[in-house]
Formats: structure tokens, C-alpha cells, sequence
């Protein structure tokens, strides 16, 4: 039996592209909470370090399963299912780093992480999906 698996080389154009995405929206959410351009760089530094490396990992660890895989394709509920496991993930570190960098009380900080949690759902999600749709990176390998 044989399973399709994600090269090296895309995940990690998945993770930039993922990252770029973040990075937009995490500019769009400072401004909307009234953050100064300082805030959102660090934020935007510490977060792309962070993350970068976070995800990889969690895409090689779902590479590790055929769970929700059709024909070497994700299903929705894998895509969902990513993005919820992903997303649990992000909200812990998301919070962490608004905390760390202060200028922002423990309330503003969780408001500024359900807030981006709930949009970057929605990012991760689409990105998923239109990934889903490339097939330029997929081998296939022996199960």
C-alpha cells in the first residue's frame, strides 16, 4: 500500500506562505487594536520564529497519518481537524507572546488572542484547502 506524503521543500513553502498570510493579518489585527508599528514588528519577529518552526513540526506530524486522506488528497475533515489541532496550539503561544511583549493587560492580551485565533482559523483553514488543491511536492512512499 502505498501513501502520499509531503516533500521537504513543500512544506516549508507551505509554512512561508502560511507564515506571509499570519503576517498580514497580524498587521491588520494590531492596527485594529490600536497597537503602535513597534509592537506589531516584535510581534511579527518573535510570532515568525515561533511559528515557523511550529509548524513544520506539526506538519511532518500529520504527515506521520493517513487520517482523512483520500487518494494522496486531505478531506475537509482533515483540513479541519489540522487547523483545530494547529489552532489550540497558536492560541497558547499567540497569548504568551502578547503577555511577554506588555504595553497590554492579561485581558487585552486574551481579547487580542481570541481575536486572532478566530480569524486565523479562517486563514489556516483556506490555506489548507487551496494547498490541498497543488499536487507539486506530494510523493508517494510505501506504507
Amino acid at each position: 500500500m502505498t501513501q502520499t506524503i509531503d516533500t521537504n521543500l513543500r512544506t516549508l513553502t507551505k509554512t512561508v506562505s502560511y507564515r506571509f498570510f499570519v503576517m498580514v493579518t497580524t498587521v491588520a489585527l494590531g492596527l485594529a487594536f490600536g497597537k503602535d508599528s513597534s509592537w506589531i514588528a516584535k510581534f511579527i519577529v518573535i510570532s515568525w520564529t515561533i511559528g515557523f518552526l511550529s509548524f513544520i513540526i506539526h506538519e511532518k506530524l500529520w504527515n506521520f497519518t493517513n487520517l482523512w486522506k483520500e487518494n494522496g488528497y486531505d478531506k475537509k475533515l482533515r483540513s479541519i481537524a489540522k487547523t483545530v489541532t494547529w489552532r489550540i496550539y497558536s492560541f497558547i503561544a499567540v497569548f504568551l507572546i502578547a503577555s511577554f511583549l506588555g504595553s497590554t493587560s492579561n485581558t487585552e492580551a486574551l481579547a487580542y488572542t481570541i481575536a486572532s485565533n478566530a480569524t486565523f482559523l479562517i486563514v489556516h483553514y483556506l490555506h489548507e484547502r487551496g494547498w490541498n488543491i497543488l499536487k507539486w511536492g506530494k510523493k508517494e512512499v510505501q506504507a
